[in-house]
């Protein structure tokens, strides 16, 4: 499965990432202040995220490859995503 990076970009910043700190295009996703986790976004010439970017990314956002991929495409909605996180111990209230 590949991704466009753009509209992964996009979509994430709709789930709550906010751009990190730096040149390189880091996402970051906090929960009351905290920061949670930070995933890089690759901004190469592209444009495509490959099979090992979705891996990377899915890891670094602490979900599998298929639930990435619905995050990344809006299937798994902001609070879903929150809820997994809180699920998996990802996120302590």
């Amino acid at each position: 499965m590949v991704l466009d990076s753009k509209n992964t970009y996009k979509n994430l910043k709709k789930k709550g990432f906010i751009d990190g700190p730096g040149d390189h295009k880091f996402l970051d996703f906090f929960y009351n202040d905290k920061l949670v986790l930070s995933t890089k976004i690759s901004h190469g010439s592209s444009h495509d995220l490959d099979e090992y970017l979705v891996k990377k990314m899915a890891i670094q956002c602490k979900l599998s490859k298929n639930e990435f991929i619905d995050l990344a495409k809006c299937p798994l909605s902001a609070r879903d995503y929150l809820d997994k996180l809180k699920e998996i111990g990802g996120i302590l209230e």
